[in-house]
């Protein structure tokens, strides 16, 4: 294949690829052609094995995701009859480049998306090409293509086809030339649309949207509509507007509606086509959660399993879902689930550990929709702190020197009292310095010999009495008091 200008294909082949495809393009002739940019990054061979070669008979499915159902893979040479619509010397060359070939070619990529276009300071291109479904006498698969760029000091454009070096090249500046019928007659393409389950809608707003008469495209003015069969009595055609509705409460699952179109001057002009409808269950999200509780005193780890889970968006509640329990693990009783109102309770003096509580949520329309989630309780002691204490005394007068060591100690973030921590002295005794564990005082005898000394005590949990820290007193008793 020719090309014209070398600084124009450089640049054309550094752009980006173009985005989303506009509409078909109808030629006139007969056939609508699909954009070219809905199908890049298909390689010949990956095409060939759901479109036929023959240039007639329509592709079946998707290739490689890309939905090809009903369009015809065109030839090289129909792809350059195409190209003759726009640009007349097609009609006897294979390819053509040059300043003569500009304005076609910027035409023909006004009505086609291109695959790749670029603008840049006195240069701008585009760039459009797609496979047919030939192949040249050596085997190699032909890809037609139109570009035009502009430098400077000149414009170009160009049309051809020619062959590739791959059958499995998959470039992003390479679609497929695809087509359908128009015309003469009536063309009736299948389609497919999907709705929620159980609120039901409208799940194809307009059947006819892709379907042809005569050429042209065809509407309830054009046409007259009639159903011909659904698999489901939910399932039905609106003659009036060519929508496909879904009625509410209509079971989850797949379903199909055929439908006849029949042009309204010639009625026995007809097509019939295919709706396929997917009625999807509401989409159950069930969320991981996660909390504690004291063996001490237990209480509610997660006050809602189902305060993060929702239900097609929506918050799951007590009224649209069954809450149930799946599992506890490791297996304890001291950890439940309550499904009344989804809280996850952890009893007093369940062993401390990881447990993992798995909860099941059902749609109440629908209990075959489903969803799992876990909730991961840790059964921990409160935080105890003890907090070291010092004080500067006179060894020689005495008397109490701290009223309470554990007037700066907490648990679970709180002050502690004799009523929740239990106090031992852990060091050897002093002679001299006493610590009362009934009240925390730490109380020094008169002419106790001046030194620093340390007394170390330890406070514990009462209902968790291995829940313990300990703390150092620091007593200066220099012979005079701060």
């Amino acid at each position: 294949m020719k090309r014209s200008t070398l600084l124009i294909w450089v640049l054309l082949l550094m752009a980006g690829t173009i985005g989303l495809a506009r509409a078909g393009v109808n030629d006139g002739r007969g056939k609508e052609w699909m954009q070219l940019p809905a199908t890049v990054g298909l390689s010949w061979n990956a095409t060939a094995q759901v479109c036929p070669q023959d240039g007639a008979t329509a592709c079946v499915g998707t290739a490689a995701g890309r939905n090809v159902n009903d369009w015809v893979w065109a030839t090289d040479a129909q792809v350059l009859q195409l190209f003759s619509i726009f640009e007349p010397a097609m009609l006897t060359n294979r390819s053509v480049g040059g300043i003569a070939y500009f304005s076609t070619a910027e035409l023909f990529l006004s009505a086609f998306q291109p695959t790749q276009s670029f603008c840049i300071t006195y240069s701008c291109g585009a760039y459009g090409a797609g496979w047919t479904s030939s192949k040249d006498d050596a085997g190699a698969p032909i890809f037609g293509a139109v570009g035009w760029g502009t430098t400077p000091v000149s414009v170009s454009g160009s049309f051809g086809v020619g062959p590739a070096a791959s059958a499995d090249e998959g470039l992003r500046e390479r679609g497929l030339w695809l087509w359908r019928a128009t015309g003469p007659g009536a063309f009736a393409y299948d389609d497919a649309g999907q709705v929620a389950s159980p609120a039901g809608g409208i799940a194809v707003a307009n059947v006819l949207a892709n379907d042809w008469i005569g050429g042209a495209r065809a509407t309830v003015a054009n046409v007259t509509l009639a159903q011909v069969s659904s698999t489901h009595a939910g399932i039905t055609l609106d003659v009036s507007d060519g929508s496909v509705d879904v009625a509410a409460a209509t079971p989850a699952g797949s379903y199909a509606l055929i439908y006849r179109m029949c042009d309204i001057v010639d009625p026995a002009n007809c097509d019939d086509a295919q709706v396929a409808v997917g009625v999807n269950p509401y989409v159950l999200n069930a969320v991981n959660d996660s909390g504690w509780a004291s063996p001490s005193t237990g209480g509610i780890a997660v006050a809602n399993v189902l305060a993060n889970d929702t239900l097609s968006g929506t918050r799951a509640t007590f009224a649209n879902v069954n809450l149930s329990l799946v599992s506890v693990s490791p297996v304890n009783a001291g950890v439940t689930l309550d499904p009344a109102d989804g809280s996850v309770n952890v009893a007093r003096g369940t062993p401390l550990g990881a447990y993992a509580v798995v909860y099941q949520i059902c749609d109440k329309t629908n209990l075959a929709n489903c969803a799992q989630a876990t909730a991961s309780i840790a059964v921990r002691n409160y935080v105890i702190d003890a907090v070291d204490d010092s004080v500067r005394a006179s060894g020689k007068t005495g008397g109490t020197v701290i009223a309470s060591v554990l007037a700066n100690d907490t648990l679970n973030g709180s002050a502690v009292t004799t009523a929740t921590v239990q106090l031992s002295q852990v060091s050897a005794p002093i002679p001299g310095i006493t610590l009362s564990l009934s009240t925390g005082a730490i109380s020094v005898k008169p002419k106790t010999t001046s030194g620093l000394y340390s007394l170390v005590y330890q406070i514990c949990e009462i209902a968790s009495p291995s829940n313990c820290d300990v703390a150092t007193v620091t007593l200066d008793l220099s012979g005079r008091s701060r």
